[in-house]
């Protein structure tokens, strides 16, 4: 449902378990490649946030959370 020009993301329509799994994958692969702890924050971080705030994460990580949807 879109409300103007945002989307409405409260509400299930995403594979939130998948976000979380790739979220981690790439905080992993950051962390090893160049960012070290910073990256091993942000995979922690990734683990234990709510839906709403793994949505934020995937889009600053450039994720198309489009292909979260069910």
């Amino acid at each position: 449902m879109f409300f103007g020009l945002f989307e409405d993301d409260n509400n299930n329509d995403y594979d939130y378990k998948r976000i979380r799994r790739d979220l981690e994958d790439e905080y992993a692969i950051q962390s090893a490649t160049f960012s070290g702890g910073f990256g091993f924050c942000q995979m922690i971080d990734a683990s234990s946030a709510s839906n709403e705030e793994l949505l934020k994460m995937a889009r600053r990580e450039g994720f198309n959370i489009n292909k979260y949807k069910k």
